[in-house]
């Protein structure tokens, strides 16, 4: 009788232990089949990544104007010369009319002060050369056009300012540092646009090259999980085979 009752226990046991074993299974088969379903998604994402084409900022005309207005009441630096360099930029009527624009809003601005540029063909060659090569598409004439455009508003609103204009008829000492600081800061914010888009294109491609690089390690790991998960269905049924055989005589 007490055989009976330790044989009776000891089946218990083994059918609660089998009950957990089987339910721990059941979890690594999910965890398994479910983890490789997600790497294997993962890595053939990665595998296809492609660098994001960076996209360009216009300038902000108002933010120029208060940048150049705020910049009266620095230090005056050296001023930079207008004299052009050697090589000749390209004829185009419609940029041509623009830069006349320019050089129209300019030429009244100078006489207010009684100035005048030193050489001022040189500085209508440095206004179309730069259009021509700091526009961000410089072979797309509307872009070119865009980039002309947009340094002829900014011409008419800083140039023609109250409050700036005030601060210059009161105070003659800021006027070179001024005027370095309207002739250069439309085309330097392009030139740091060019800047911050290699900047972008070298860290998209280091991006592109870690997904990829990635990519192989999620599969993987995709296709470990799956080869685990197959080896322990085969296992399961090699089991169950093998208690079946047990059970039915042969």
């Amino acid at each position: 009788m007490e055989d009976l009752t330790k044989q009776n226990f000891s089946a218990k046991l083994e059918n609660s232990f089998l009950g957990i074993l089987r339910i721990v299974i059941l979890v690594v088969l999910s965890i398994s089949i479910i983890g490789s379903l997600i790497f294997g998604y993962m890595g053939l994402s990665n595998l296809n990544a492609t660098p994001a084409k960076y996209e360009y900022k216009d300038p902000n005309i108002k933010e120029l104007v208060n940048e150049i207005k705020k910049s009266l009441s620095e230090k005056p630096e050296p001023t930079s010369s207008d004299e052009p360099k050697k090589d000749e930029p390209k004829k185009d009527d419609k940029l041509d009319k623009e830069i006349d624009k320019q050089m129209k809003i300019i030429s009244e601005f100078l006489q207010r002060y009684k100035k005048n540029l030193n050489n001022p063909e040189g500085y209508r060659q440095i206004l179309t050369r730069n259009a021509q090569k700091l526009a961000f598409d410089p072979i797309n004439e509307t872009t070119i056009m865009k980039y002309a455009v947009g340094q002829t508003e900014f011409f008419e609103k800083v140039l023609t300012d109250k409050d700036i204009l005030a601060i210059l008829d009161k105070r003659s000492e800021v006027f070179d540092n001024f005027w370095r600081k309207t002739t250069d800061i439309y085309p330097n914010y392009y030139e740091k646009q060019d800047k911050e888009k290699i900047k972008f294109e070298k860290s998209q491609m280091a991006n592109v090259i870690e997904q990829k690089a990635s990519s192989a390690l999620y599969l993987y790991i995709a296709a470990g999980m799956f080869v685990t998960f197959l080896l322990i269905s085969l296992i399961l049924v090699l089991v169950k085979i093998e208690r079946n055989l047990r059970v039915r005589p042969i």
